[in-house]
This record gives structure tokens, sequence and C-alpha cells, in this order.
């Protein structure tokens, strides 16, 4: 009940998994529901689906990072979303992707990027795509 002697789980994908299986079922389930209420339960939950998101994201990334296929992007508008990571700005980007084989076409990124190297319009810079769905891209730093 009190994970004494029981091993932290290390994958974050099951971690996850865990905790979403004991906030929603059995005993722990009910008591927080009855005593922290159904406001709480929700917010929890969506909290729990955010770092799933994020999980994806990262999953996603990885997978691009090592079997996306090399390309070239225009860029041709930068935008602050507001964020920060690591205190380097997330901005959004619309890009013109020139693949190898000569198909171009556009798309939306969303990255972090270097607070002393933020992209302007008008620059170049090195890409990983799907070539299953050219819309998903890694922006190279």
């Amino acid at each position: 009940m009190f994970n004494f002697n029981k091993k932290q789980e290390e994958d974050p994908q099951k971690a996850l998994e865990n905790a979403r299986k004991t906030l929603n079922n059995g005993l722990v389930g009910g008591l927080a529901k009855t005593f922290l209420g159904g406001d709480f339960v929700d917010k929890m939950n969506s909290g729990m689906d955010q770092a799933q998101s994020a999980i994806d994201g990262v999953n996603q990334n990885n997978w691009l990072s090592q079997n996306g296929l090399d390309a070239f992007a225009e860029v041709l508008s930068v935008a602050d979303t507001g964020a920060t990571v690591n205190m380097n700005p997330v901005v959004e980007m619309k890009l013109k992707v020139a693949t190898p084989t000569g198909v171009v076409f556009e798309t939306v990124a969303r990255t972090m990027v270097s607070r002393i190297a933020v992209p302007r319009s008008g620059d170049t810079i090195k890409i990983k795509y799907n070539p299953a769905d050219p819309t998903q891209i890694f922006v190279m730093q």
C-alpha cells in the first residue's frame, strides 16, 4: 500500500500507466474520489493526459531523429509561443520543406531553439521528416 520495499518504476510509460490505474481503480481510486473529490481526480487525469502527450512527442522525435529522411527547410515565419524549456524559447515556425526527391511542401513546427540563435524568416535549416507523413518533422539543432 505504501510501496515499502517496492522497486520504483523506471520506464515513464509504465509509471504513467500504473499511476492512472491506481488513481482510477480499486480502493485507492475510491478513497481519492471520496476524500479529495471528483474535481481533483479529473485534474490529475488531465495532468496524466499531458504527460502522455509529452511522452508521445518524445517518442516521435526520437524515431524521426533516427529514421527520418534529411531535408532542408526555408523558414517562412517565426512566432514565440511564450513557453521556455531550460531558459530557451519554444517557437512555432512555418517552413517550406524541399526534400532530396524534389517534393516541396509547407508545414508548421513547434520546437525549442537556442536563445542566442533563434531562426529568422529566410533562414535555411536542416530537418528530418517522416516519408510516410511528411508533415511530421524534427528540426535539427
